[in-house]
């Protein structure tokens, strides 16, 4: 029996370590074109190196679980191919003892994965963006990030809902430049407008502003407003966002939301606490996706029965595409606490484990 485990947990390592180099790679490509337009603006070499080696963790992120399940299919495909399993079967194995040392592999995969997301990438994302921002290779519009509330202005915090190009939907812009003063800009949409290097101009529609005037309580409503958003004397500093957060940094940031944000209003700290609810469940499921995906790829392998590569990787990517799609829509409902859209990132883990946990019983 060791014989055979050893020469199951070489095989799929031997296919997980090359699925992993080439799926890195791939996935690489986006932060190598970013380095080589950093190198034509002219940016030395030394930062530009910095930014590669910072934001190669946040690519294993994905690779390692895309890895797993691809090995998965690929090696039991092939075994069941050669008749091995067959063989294995009526030497009286039992089909949980042949699944067994890839999936315990994938369980340290797994555990390796959640420190990884947790505390690797974060702090990866974090130092290359510090390096990004100190470069100045940040322009006016991708300060605008939608969905998060935005530290990067004096005396201002803003939150885009969505944004396509200049367009912006859901504005809320809080105003404290005025000690003593609190005042809220909420808009359906907007457009926005600027400069390099010169204040940022956002043209809103369908606007609520709360108060109206220093001396005057109260919202006024107005069509349309025009909101102008200096940008001097900003410090090129980059402000921790939730993907900066280690896992008890989060934790805590959970637990105390109004710590960060004193200036938002109750509905905005539950949506706040909430999107970095989501961020945590979504990392914690990401390292549970190795294991999940090694108890659905092995029998989706052997039952395909097919040695061609294309297949297995067909099939990897129609998985990877509906457990994708789930993280997807619970990150498109982040902003509405009542429908606890943390829950929806555990429930590909759930399909994947209880669905291949049936089909390796039923070869049994």
């Amino acid at each position: 029996m060791r014989t055979l485990n050893r020469y199951l947990t070489g095989s799929f390592l031997l296919t997980f370590v090359l699925s992993l180099l080439i799926v890195t790679f791939v996935m690489c490509i986006g932060i190598l074109f970013r380095v080589t337009d950093l190198i034509a603006r002219g940016v030395s070499w030394q930062p530009v190196l910095k930014v590669l080696l910072y934001s190669f963790p946040q690519s294993l992120t994905y690779a390692i679980p895309v890895s797993v399940l691809t090995s998965g299919l690929l090696v039991f495909g092939r075994l069941s191919a050669d008749g091995e399993i067959t063989a294995m079967r009526a030497s009286g194995v039992n089909m949980w003892a042949i699944v067994k040392p890839p999936c315990i592999l994938a369980a340290v995969l797994s555990l390796f994965c959640v420190v990884l997301n947790n505390e690797l990438v974060p702090r990866g994302h974090y130092a290359s963006r510090v390096e990004l921002t100190q470069l100045g290779a940040q322009t006016p519009l991708e300060l605008l990030e939608e969905g998060r509330f935005i530290q990067d202005f004096p005396g201002m915090t803003l939150y885009i809902g969505k944004r396509r190009g200049d367009q912006l939907f859901n504005v809320r812009i809080y105003d404290l430049r005025k000690p003593g003063l609190r005042r809220e800009v909420r808009a359906a949409s907007g457009k926005v407008r600027a400069e390099p290097g010169g204040d940022i101009t956002i043209d809103l529609t369908d606007v609520r502003i709360d108060p109206f005037a220093d001396d005057r309580p109260g919202a006024a409503y107005c069509e349309t407003w025009t909101q102008t958003i200096p940008r001097e004397g900003r410090k090129r500093v980059y402000r921790p966002d939730k993907d900066d957060k280690t896992l008890w940094a989060l934790i805590q940031v959970i637990r105390h939301p109004e710590h960060d944000f004193p200036q938002l209003s109750g509905e905005d700290i539950e949506r706040y606490r909430m999107m970095l609810t989501v961020e945590l469940h979504k990392r914690l499921s990401l390292g549970a996706s190795c294991f999940a995906f090694a108890m659905l790829g092995i029998p989706l392998g052997i039952k395909a029965h097919r040695k061609e590569s294309a297949v297995g990787l067909a099939m990897s990517l129609l998985v990877l595409f509906n457990y994708y799609a789930f993280i997807l829509v619970a990150e498109a409902l982040e902003k509405r606490p009542e429908m606890h859209p943390n829950l929806i990132t555990w429930l590909p883990i759930l399909i994947s484990v209880v669905v291949g946990a049936w089909l390796i019983d039923r070869h049994n």
